[in-house]
């Protein structure tokens, strides 16, 4: 929970996964599951509406989420965020090597689970207004 205010900083108050408002009660998802990576570190980790973070549970996500990961990583080095050092170290001093090493994880995860989560009964969580709609009503 000590990571929330970080993360939020980045997200402003919004889904990770939906890109809707979350309310009080916010959970903190690791992007690609934990139980491949075995780690909390904050490369990883994000915050999602609750149904949101269920939903995905411990499936990979598509590679926009990963994408997404990358450029909010870089947006903390970039920005000169304390946790800028911390990223560095987890993830390597350019941003090739750090994008690399997050693709390198997401292929390593892909390749043990062997499929991809596309959201609530396929739909997709970023643009479908049916799943946004069902966001909103069941996290208020």
């Amino acid at each position: 929970t000590h990571t929330i205010p970080v993360l939020n900083g980045y997200q402003q108050g919004y889904c990770f996964y939906c890109g809707q408002e979350m309310e009080e009660t916010v959970h903190v998802d690791h992007v690609i599951p934990r139980q491949l990576l075995s780690h909390d570190e904050i490369w990883n980790l994000v915050l999602a509406h609750p149904v949101c973070n269920m939903q995905k549970s411990d499936s990979v996500p598509p590679r926009t989420y990963i994408n997404k990961l990358i450029q909010r990583n870089e947006f903390f080095i970039v920005s000169n965020h304390p946790i800028k050092n911390k990223l560095i170290g987890q993830l390597g001093n350019t941003p090739r090597k750090r994008r690399d090493y997050v693709l390198r994880c997401y292929e390593d995860a892909r390749e043990v689970i062997g499929y991809t989560w596309d959201g609530l009964r396929g739909y997709n969580p970023d643009t479908d207004i049916f799943y946004k709609a069902f966001v909103r009503r069941f996290s208020h």
